[in-house]
């Protein structure tokens, strides 16, 4: 899917995003979009090309909760400055205030994702299991709490003050805990069930990723693979975790345009058009070999 599909694709989150904050909601979300896409592109633009297409779709993910939480607010320009009780005027606050929490999230894991980015290029073998295993044993503590939380949310026997003194001692500041309590636009308390399913897809696909990186590590102990073929050579260097395609003199243009396609980038130090091994990686390496040997 391109990415303008893929931004299309939550046009009507976008909109009612600002129903209740603005007197066009149709502008408003188009205008979301329009952002949406032009952040995109410049986030994506600071990654590596072998992980944007993952990394654009968890942005799009997070913008998302962040047109949710845009969802809850209200502007009085649009509902009228009457009927505003001190009760509606501090759940409006609250509301803002998780608005801007949310953006502030968005912003700050953009941020860490550009710098472990750049910096995972250059980890490999067993410091990037490391790494891995620091994430999983993060993300793991994560699912067990979200859990944990929404036993106590749903448990019929505490009062609402007794919830918010145990998700304070699972972790929460108070002011969260209020919050997860609160019912969002689809009536929903807790942590929503599609948070808790993505946090567990990126538990078991951090698990995969370790399982590859430490079988790259040991096979990186016999040294790297070297296929010859009539064109050249394909190196699929273990230690580095990269695939290699080595010419005997410089390719067509045609050939470096199949390399580029396929997110190849010459490396001078190597001499080789090189990628990171990764389970896309290898079926684009399979596909490319069959179309330089019928060139």
């Amino acid at each position: 899917m391109e990415r303008r599909e893929k931004v299309n694709a939550i046009k009507s989150l976008a909109v009612s995003s600002g129903r209740m904050i603005s007197m066009d909601p149709e502008s408003w979300g188009e205008h979301r979009l329009d952002a949406l896409e032009s952040e995109l592109q410049e986030f994506l633009a600071q990654l590596p090309e072998e992980v944007r297409d993952e990394y654009e779709d968890k942005y799009i993910g997070k913008y998302k909760e962040w047109l949710y939480a845009m969802s809850r607010c209200v502007s009085q320009m649009v509902t009228g400055a009457g009927g505003w009780t001190a009760a509606k005027l501090r759940r409006k606050q609250k509301n803002d205030q998780y608005e801007r929490n949310a953006r502030e999230r968005l912003d700050k894991w953009a941020e860490k994702v550009i710098k472990r980015c750049n910096r995972q290029e250059r980890m490999t073998g067993w410091a990037e299991v490391e790494r891995l295993q620091e994430k999983l044993d993060s993300l793991t503590a994560a699912q067990e709490m979200m859990k944990a939380a929404n036993r106590i949310i749903r448990n019929k026997n505490l009062a609402e003050v007794e919830k918010v003194d145990e998700l304070v001692a699972l972790g929460h500041s108070e002011q969260d805990a209020i919050h997860l309590m609160e019912p969002d636009f689809c009536g929903r308390i807790g942590y929503a069930d599609y948070a808790l399913r993505n946090n567990l897809a990126t538990i078991k696909d951090t698990e995969a990723k370790i399982k590859r990186h430490a079988a790259m590590a040991e096979r990186a102990r016999g040294g790297d693979e070297v296929h010859e073929y009539k064109w050249g050579k394909l190196v699929v260097a273990f230690g580095d975790e990269r695939y290699r395609f080595i010419f005997d003199g410089k390719p067509a243009p045609n050939v470096i345009s199949l390399m580029k396609s396929n997110a190849f980038k010459w490396s001078p130090s190597n001499s080789a058009w090189q990628r990171q091994i990764t389970v896309n990686a290898k079926y684009a390496v399979k596909r490319m070999i069959e179309q330089l040997n019928n060139m």
